[in-house]
């Protein structure tokens, strides 16, 4: 085991909150434009700054996404699941009379 590899190992995890803040800092330093150099127990290379960029604009496409929608096809989207779910209901009960009607 190399040493960078038992540094690793022996970090404590981070937790939800640390880690948020720390995507946090990450993100204003690059919407700032500046480079500083990240916290020496953590150095950021330039695939953790890719992998922040890319769920952030996926993100930003999710939100834009589902800004477009109108809300007639909101509207339909739920009557269908609607429909689906009362259908399933329906066949669910006539399964449970027809069990006991033929097991009583």
């Amino acid at each position: 085991m190399t040493a960078d590899n038992k540094q690793f190992f022996d970090e404590q995890p981070l937790s939800r909150r640390e880690y948020r803040e720390q995507l946090a800092r990450q993100q204003s330093r690059l919407q700032e434009g500046r480079q500083e150099p990240a916290p020496a127990d953590h150095p950021v290379d330039d695939e953790e700054r890719a992998a922040v960029q890319d769920t952030t604009s996926m993100r930003q496409q999710f939100a834009n996404e589902q800004k477009r929608q109108t809300t007639e096809q909101k509207t339909a989207v739920l009557k269908r699941k609607l429909n689906i779910a009362i259908v399933a209901l329906i066949a669910a009960i006539i399964v449970v009379y027809l069990i006991l009607f033929f097991v009583g």
